[in-house]
Formats: C-alpha cells, sequence, structure tokens
C-alpha cells in the first residue's frame, strides 16, 4: 500500500486504496489537466512553465511511502512502502516502447505499473522491492532488465511524488501488487547487495584482489589535466562543493565514482586511488565503486562530467580565445549633412561619440515631434548618452559643437531666467502684501544635473511637454547626488523619461513641489570608467538598458589630439540647422525606418538564439528603441525624405549602441540573467555566435567545451535548454545520440 496526496502543494498524505486510486484515475478533472498538457505548444518560449502550472494542479501519488509518521510529506518520517518507482524523461513515443518489449519481463520483475508521464513524453514504472534491496538497486535491476539505459537516478527518497495521469495513460497495471501489504526487513543501504547483482556485473568478491591500496593521486593525468581537479569540479557540479558530510558521505563517493568511471576506463583500482576518501573505509569504498562500475553505462560521457571537464580546461587555458565583435570595428555610415558639418573639425576616433553626444542635445531640439514605434506606441526623441574615456582624453571636446547646436535653447533659457529672477524679486518685495506676484512659469529647459527633485518636476511641469536636457562633463557630479540619498528618486525619473512615464509625488509641505507629470527630459554625461561603474553600478535596475554609450580612444602616451575649429559659415550652418529642428512639430511616420530596425531586431534575436546570450536579446531591444528613434531624427534632417542615408544612420546607432552595451555591460549582465560561469578575464561581452563557432556536426562535448571557454554556464539544464531553442529554431537536428547538425 503507499500514499497519496489531493496535490503537491496541498493536502495531507493518506493511504491509496484501490477505490481511491480508480476514483483518482478516472476523474473529468484529471483528464482534463492531462489533455490542456498535451495541448501546448511545446515551441513557446513559456512552455514548461505552463505546462509545471497545469502539473501543479494534479493529485500526486507517493509509491515509496506506505505512511508518514507526522502526517506530513516528508522523507525522514516515511514509513517504506516495499515499492520502487522508475522515472524514465524523454521517450519519443511511450505506446510503442511498450508495444516492443516482452511483458513476461513485467510480471518477472515484479513491475505493477506502467504508465504515461502527466508530460506525455515519459514513462512511469512501479515495481517491488526484493529483500534487503534499496530503492536504487531495484530501479536498476527493473531498468536492466527492460533495457533501459538512461532514467531518473534522483528519484529514490522515500518522499518522491508521481502525478497522477489519467486510465487512459495506463499502458500495464497488476493491482493485487501494487496494492499489497508488505514489510521491508532492509532499506539503509543505497547500494546493490551482492547476491541481486545482474548477470553482467561482478561480485564484490571478484573484483577486491584487483583493488590497489595506494589511494594518492598525484601525477595522476587525464588528457593533461589532473584528475583531482576535475574530481574537485565535479563535486561543485553536484552540489558537494564543501566535501561529504556525515549522513552523505556514500551518497557522494558513490556519485563521484559513477561520474568518473567514464574517463578511468572504468577500473576499480584508479577509481580508488583518484577519490577522496570523506572518512569512509575501504572496504565502503570498495563496496561503492563496485555497484557504481556495474550500473548501465551510456554510450557518451554524462553531461555533469563533460562539464566538469570543460570547466578545467578553461581554467587550464587549454582553448584560445574567440574574438570579439567591437564597436571600434562598425565604421560610421553615410551622415546627414548637419552631423557632417559637427563631425567635420573632429578627429576621426571622436566621430562616432560626437554623433552619440549629439542625440540628446537634437532630440531636445525637436522636441515637439511625435511619431508611432514598431508597437503602436508613441514616442518622442528622447535620448541618454554617456561618453566615456580615461582621464585628460579629451571629453571636453563636445562642448563647442553642443553649444553651437544648444543656440536656440540657450537664448530662450536667458530670457526664461531674466523672467525667473524677476519674479523672485518681486516675491521678495511684497513679502508681507496680500497681493503677490503671479508666477510667470518661467522654465529654462538647459539647467545641468545638479537640480533638486522638486526643482525638476517644476520645471517638468512648466515645460507642457518640451524636453528639458541635463549635460554632465563630470558623472560624479550625479554620484555625488547619490550620497546625499536623492539618488533613488532621480534613477525612477531617469527611467521613465526613456519612455515618457508620468512621475509623481505629493507632500504636505508646500515647501516642496507636488506634481504628476510626464516625463520628457534628456540626459548626457561624460565620464572616465571608474566614475562609470560608481554611477551605473547594478545593471539590473534597467538604467543601462536605456543609455546610448561611447567610448572614446585612451590617448596614453599619445599625442594630444588636435581639434580644429570651425569657420564662421560653419558655424552659421550648424545653427541655422538647429534653427530649423527646434522649429519642427507634428506627428510624423516614416514605414521605411519601421522596416530597417524590424529586420535588425530580427537579426540580432537570431544571434541571441544562437549564442544562448540572454544579455544580448535584452539588450538589442532598447538598443533598436534608440536606432529608431536616430532614424527619425535623421528623417527630419534629411527634409523628411526616407533616404539611404536615413536607413543606414538608424541601423548604425542601433548597432553601435549595442556593441557599446555588450562591451561595457554583456558579461555583467549575462551572469545576472542567466547565471553564467565565472567569466575569463579580458574576454569582453562577446556576440560571437555560439552556433558559428560550431563545427557543421558537433557534439554535445563540443558545445560545452565552448560554452566553458566563453564563461557561459555548462549546467545540464542550460545545455538541453541551447540545443531545443536551435531545434525549435531548425537551426540544427539530432543525427545520432549526443550528435547534431546544423542547418
Amino acid at each position: 500500500m503507499f500514499q497519496y496526496q489531493d496535490k503537491v502543494n496541498a493536502g495531507v498524505p493518506q493511504k491509496c486504496t484501490p477505490e481511491i486510486w480508480d476514483q483518482l484515475i478516472d476523474s473529468p478533472e484529471v483528464k482534463s489537466i492531462c489533455d490542456q498538457i498535451a495541448a501546448l505548444d511545446s515551441t513557446t518560449p513559456d512552455y514548461n512553465d505552463r505546462k509545471q502550472a497545469l502539473k501543479r494542479r494534479l493529485p500526486i501519488i507517493i509509491p515509496h511511502a506506505a505512511s508518514f509518521r507526522n502526517g506530513k510529506r516528508v522523507s525522514a518520517d516515511a514509513i517504506p512502502s516495499g515499492l520502487a518507482m522508475l522515472d524514465v524523461d524523454h521517450v519519443a513515443n511511450p505506446r510503442d516502447w511498450f508495444e516492443s518489449i516482452d511483458k513476461q519481463l513485467l510480471s518477472d520483475n515484479r513491475i505493477y505499473l506502467v504508465a504515461i508521464t502527466a508530460s506525455g513524453q515519459g514513462l512511469r514504472l512501479i515495481g517491488e522491492r526484493l529483500e534487503r534491496e534499496s530503492i536504487e538497486a531495484a530501479q536498476l535491476r527493473i531498468a536492466t532488465a527492460l533495457g533501459i539505459k538512461e532514467y531518473d537516478a534522483v528519484t529514490k527518497d522515500l518522499a518522491r511524488a508521481s502525478y497522477v495521469v489519467p486510465r487512459s495513460y495506463i499502458l500495464w497495471i497488476y493491482e493485487a501488487g501494487l496494492f499489497a501489504e508488505r514489510e521491508v526487513s532492509s532499506i539503509d543501504s543505497g547500494l546493490y547487495p551482492e547476491k541481486a547483482l545482474p548477470p553482467h556485473i561482478e561480485p564484490l568478491s571478484s573484483i577486491a584482489s584487483e583493488l590497489d591500496s595506494d589511494t594518492g593521486a598525484a601525477g595522476l593525468m587525464y588528457r593533461g589535466m589532473p584528475y583531482d581537479a576535475i574530481v574537485k569540479q565535479l563535486m561543485i557540479e553536484i552540489g558537494a562543493a564543501e566535501g561529504a558530510m556525515q549522513g552523505e558521505r556514500n551518497t557522494v563517493y558513490f556519485s563521484l565514482a559513477n561520474y568518473m568511471r567514464y574517463i578511468c576506463d572504468f577500473d576499480p583500482a584508479l577509481l580508488l586511488r583518484i577519490l577522496p576518501d570523506f572518512g569512509l573505509s575501504e572496504a565502503e569504498r570498495r563496496q561503492a565503486i563496485s555497484s557504481a562500475i556495474g550500473r548501465p553505462r551510456k554510450s557518451q560521457k554524462p553531461m555533469v562530467l563533460q562539464s566538469a571537464i570543460a570547466i578545467c580546461e578553461k581554467e587550464a587555458h587549454l582553448d584560445e580565445q574567440s574574438p570579439l565583435e567591437k564597436s571600434t570595428a562598425l565604421p560610421l555610415p553615410e551622415l546627414p549633412r548637419l552631423l557632417k558639418l559637427v563631425c567635420r573639425r573632429l578627429p576621426e576616433d571622436y566621430r562616432a561619440a560626437m554623433i552619440i553626444a549629439s542625440l540628446p542635445v537634437l532630440g531636445t531640439l525637436a522636441t515637439r515631434i511625435r511619431f508611432e514605434y514598431l508597437d503602436r506606441q508613441e514616442q518622442s526623441l528622447s535620448f541618454f548618452s554617456c561618453i566615456t574615456a580615461p582621464a585628460a582624453s579629451g571629453k571636453s571636446f563636445i562642448r563647442k559643437p553642443l553649444d553651437l547646436l544648444l543656440t536656440p535653447i540657450n537664448e530662450n533659457d536667458e530670457l526664461e531666467r531674466e523672467k525667473e529672477q524677476a519674479y523672485k524679486e518681486k516675491l521678495r518685495a511684497s513679502k508681507n502684501s496680500k497681493n503677490q506676484p503671479e508666477d510667470p512659469h518661467a522654465c529654462p529647459r538647459n539647467n545641468g544635473i545638479a537640480i533638486s527633485i522638486a526643482k525638476l518636476l517644476q520645471l517638468l511641469t512648466y515645460a507642457e511637454g518640451k524636453h528639458l536636457i541635463g549635460i554632465g562633463e563630470e558623472m560624479d557630479t550625479l554620484v555625488k547626488t547619490e550620497r546625499a540619498g536623492v539618488w533613488s528618486q532621480k534613477s525612477d525619473i531617469y527611467r521613465l523619461a526613456f519612455d515618457n512615464g508620468v512621475y509623481g509625488q505629493a507632500y504636505m509641505s508646500d515647501a516642496s513641489f507636488n506634481a504628476h507629470i510626464k516625463v520628457y527630459y534628456n540626459l548626457l554625461l561624460t565620464g572616465t570608467p571608474n566614475s562609470l561603474k560608481r554611477f551605473f553600478k547594478d545593471p539590473e535596475d534597467g538604467l543601462i538598458t536605456r543609455v546610448c554609450f561611447a567610448q572614446l580612444p585612451d590617448t596614453s602616451f599619445t599625442e594630444i589630439p588636435a581639434f580644429a575649429s570651425y569657420t564662421e559659415a560653419e558655424k552659421a550652418e550648424i545653427i541655422r540647422w538647429a534653427r530649423q529642428l527646434d522649429a519642427e512639430k507634428g506627428t510624423i511616420s516614416c514605414p521605411q525606418v519601421g522596416t530597417v530596425i524590424a529586420d535588425w531586431l530580427e537579426r540580432k534575436r537570431q544571434q541571441a538564439i544562437d549564442a544562448d546570450s540572454h544579455a544580448m536579446d535584452t539588450l538589442r531591444r532598447r538598443a533598436g528603441v534608440m536606432g529608431f528613434r536616430a532614424g527619425m531624427l535623421c528623417y527630419l534632417l534629411e527634409n523628411r525624405k526616407f533616404t539611404k542615408t536615413v536607413a543606414q544612420f538608424a541601423e548604425w546607432v542601433a548597432e553601435y549602441v549595442f556593441r557599446n552595451q555588450m562591451e561595457l555591460w554583456g558579461e555583467q549582465m549575462e551572469q545576472e540573467l542567466s547565471g553564467a560561469l565565472e567569466v575569463l578575464s579580458g574576454e569582453r561581452g562577446s556576440a560571437a555566435s555560439l552556433l558559428a563557432l560550431l563545427p557543421a556536426e558537433f557534439s554535445t562535448a563540443d558545445l560545452i567545451k565552448l560554452r566553458a571557454r566563453k564563461g557561459q554556464s555548462v549546467k545540464n539544464n542550460a545545455i538541453c535548454m541551447v540545443l531545443n531553442r536551435w531545434r525549435t529554431n531548425h537551426k540544427i537536428e539530432q543525427i545520432a545520440e549526443a550528435k547534431y547538425k546544423k542547418l
């Protein structure tokens, strides 16, 4: 007899009688849930989440437990049922498998239930445990008898649950055996007793004489790597990084032997030498090795072992580093006339940064322009730009060109500040008067970055939908405001400004400014790499994905770069363009820009799939938005005509922003988003495709080795996810076990 429960996370374990069993498997709700699971599209990104959510609504059976002492599903409190459950995943067609086996084997091995799992892609077998046979040993015996090479080896604790499935999913059942009352005399050992070994496994006594008593592993190598290094990494992979504690020593030792046998020629003497003893006696270790070697063998090394080997190879620097896709390798596009003028007097290496620095200013000039993005949401020309370079490398080169572009704004700001000053003087003069002067709502739009939250909200309110702009030539100025305790609010405002979201505050005090307003705010910062790290210290807060970064060349030990002056004619023309942009208004549309950016986004999506990079997939999205806005800006500068220049400029901004974000933040974001392993020092945010770096035909081991070299996760679930994603997107097909071909 065994236990059941209403849900995996609800109810209490109860005795499952034949009558209750019939009610469970004939339940309309159980059938409906399994039908819904079967109808799910396995190619959708949320397939696993939706499948798990449905499965959690199913009742469960607990085959290994006859009861629980304290009424809770806890292994330590379980009374064994005398049954063993075998869980076989990823069976292409369970019914075909069942038809192919000799049914006599089920009776001979006392197998009482064979059913398709709730996912429809696996098998669940329940059979009897023999006298003094552990769950693990029973699973091995059943799997060996039925020719099952791979199964879930962790399905061995007494509280392990199995989801109930409808009667139509049951392929074989012998209820008299399944619901029999039985006693289990010994279930403590996790090892296979000698007398119960299948014929192909030698008993312990036959190999004991072969075991070398020398347990030292010094000097023993596998492919140039010390065995002890591989064992150490393998312990990390199986969750035993700190060693084996009392109560789990035998289990950990058995697991290590089970994996390491594949690279030790299945030699018990070698395993005894290279594995740590954990304080176990030699007899205990020999018993564990004997049991491990006797288990069915896969044709390929297990993924967890391949992962450990790949990481050891990486740490030993056995692989060459892959080249990076740098922003500096991206040539400038064809530029509109205004940007040609702005960049004309600059050294070549500074022109890309000048374009990026110009975007917030040009967007502020054309502040009354609106348009729809690919998602049909209204947008404006909002830009955040950040220019970074080592100290004394000429970051201030942006000042003169931007002063020319800001001419219309600065002229108007001068009048607004005069208006504001006159109001303040009238206010002071009438301090005690009943007749107070009327607030003129003066609104200078270029106010630097050292501005209070209240003042910023006041100006945003008075601006009535026009962009304000903040320009900070020393990023550390904003870092100081963080220490003053106002950064969290400013950070919120900056993030909202990207999409012109609404920000508001309300205080009881009349001394503070209360508002609830859409945020139209553009920002330009410059600073050193160190100040960049101090300012953008949390990649997960979303701010870095909203910033157009540009990196200037390091001018250490080089001659001072020469920045030629603009001619009077050039200055006048730049100012004319600025005034023209300042006069632009209305809603514009250029579907061709949308097509360019949509194509670019799709290419980047494919690259992200190929590289299995969550950072690439995240960063491409807002880089595409910035490229689209830049394309619409260029469309204005081309007299509202779609030209080759517009197309090139839109794509160039998207690509340039994307590459810089990957170079600066790709590694850190990858670690945060997908739990990547420690990244190789010096290799920064490679956007190279993993798939492109693999040969036309490759193995799982090739993929693991490449991901380890690039600092990406090589855990089993990560590797399976990558392969599944490539298969779903028709990029590869499986040609053999653990072998694939690129399409």
